[in-house]
């Protein structure tokens, strides 16, 4: 058994990731790591790592993917591009509809780990290049394999903006029983610029709430709409719940044991850092508290180069409870690509009284929440462990599409960012 397969080997009965074929194939195209050796996955604005990647169309920017593969050996990675619908599914395009250029390319970017405990390969990529470029705005997703397209070891999200719409709007604390949990949005969309006959139908809008798909509003309805815009408010009502602050987790450094974090020892092949009990928060005042709206970002304390000097740690979770749920319990972040990685279900342990996850994870700076998610749900609850607070500063993005008239595909029209830390 060479290095590859040892490691992952021992990832697999952590609980990390699994194959393609055992997911199944799925319509709707995500965020998702399908190899077990597959780490870190970043997709940003070049030069602005903790960016959503977003790009408006024309524009002079490039984005970068980043990963990590668990490897003493670098591998013939591809990449290629596939166009989505407002919702995600594959539009019903070809790809020279979308691309200019090849339709996939080989990844050459690649450097090994230096002084490592845990030895990987960091793979970077820069898009649009000089091989392949975009025609359309919308939806993307770009996958990244081996052999086959169709069996990927990673899918990241994406999207172009046309921008032909303006959208305005804030965040506000609503009414009613959940007025002191929750936050509503009001924001228009002035479509002045496209010729439309019914904006209410033609238009299509999603809300997100911190990078979330999971709980993500699909196509709300406007109250109102006429003079060349649409109006998003009451009683037409777009409610999320505000949530908590994200907890932090500084990996930073293996000599020096932040806040949150009981010890660190190594046995080989990793350092384990061991986590203090962690406690319930639903039911505890709001306290404010920076947060990276549940991202993370990597850095090593004593390197120069993170993409390729900072470790691996063996990060146990515990969460004590004296029951367990009816249902999962998941470590919840970007860490976890927002639930999609099976190293987030954490497992109860009857004789502590708690459960306990355990996740391989670069040093850096690490958001994260405690979520449950009910059988049969997709959705993730997070206030049932983390409490929910309308002070709650979080960041929701406003995704307007259009289909013109006989076209095959979601035109991305507006996108903007409201932030609810001025809630009133």
């Amino acid at each position: 058994m060479n290095t590859k397969q040892w490691i992952q080997t021992v990832i697999l009965l952590m609980g990390g990731g699994i194959p393609l074929a055992l997911y199944g194939q799925t319509e709707v195209l995500g965020d998702r790591i399908y190899s077990s050796t597959i780490h870190t996955v970043e997709l940003y604005r070049t030069g602005w790592r903790m960016s959503r990647p977003v790009m408006k169309q024309g524009e002079d920017v490039t984005l970068s993917l980043d990963f990590d593969d668990l490897s003493d050996t670098p591998e013939n990675y591809r990449y290629t591009f596939v166009h989505c619908d407002a919702r995600w599914h594959p539009s019903d395009l070809l790809p020279e509809d979308y691309l200019d250029g090849f339709a996939d390319n080989d990844i050459r970017d690649y450097e090994s780990s230096v002084n490592t405990t845990v030895p990987y390969v960091h793979y970077h990529l820069t898009f649009p290049n000089e091989e392949v470029r975009f025609l359309l705005s919308g939806n993307y997703v770009v996958k990244v394999f081996l052999d086959d397209p169709a069996d990927p070891v990673l899918t990241a999200r994406f999207m172009i903006v046309a921008g032909k719409v303006q959208i305005t709007g804030e965040v506000v604390r609503p009414s009613g029983p959940r007025r002191d949990e929750d936050q509503q949005l009001h924001f228009t969309v002035d479509y002045g610029a496209l010729p439309l006959r019914s904006p209410a139908d033609e238009l299509f809008v999603v809300v997100r709430q911190n990078g979330r798909w999971d709980n993500a509003l699909f196509g709300p309805r406007p109250s109102s709409a006429g003079n060349g815009r649409l109006v998003f408010g009451t009683p037409s009502e777009i409610i999320f719940p505000g949530c908590n602050e994200f907890r932090n987790l500084d990996l930073k450094s293996v000599r020096y044991q932040s806040p949150g974090i009981a010890g660190i020892e190594y046995r080989p092949p990793y350092y384990n850092v061991f986590l203090q009990p962690a406690e319930i928060r639903s039911f505890r005042p709001y306290m404010t508290r920076q947060d990276l709206n549940g991202r993370f970002f990597i850095e090593n304390s004593r390197g120069s180069t993170p993409d390729t000097d900072a470790d691996y740690f063996n990060v146990f979770f515990f969460l004590p409870v004296s029951f367990p749920f009816e249902g999962e319990v998941h470590i919840f972040g970007a860490l976890t690509q927002w639930g999609s990685s099976p190293a987030g279900r954490m497992r109860y342990n009857e004789q502590e009284h708690r459960y306990e996850g355990t996740m391989l994870l670069k040093q850096g700076m690490y958001n994260y929440l405690y979520a449950v998610k009910a059988p049969g749900s997709r959705r993730y609850d997070l206030t049932r462990l983390e409490g929910s607070h309308f002070e709650t500063v979080n960041e929701y993005q406003i995704l307007v599409y259009y289909r013109e008239a006989g076209e095959r595909y979601d035109r991305l029209v507006g996108e903007a960012t409201l932030l609810s830390g001025a809630v009133h």
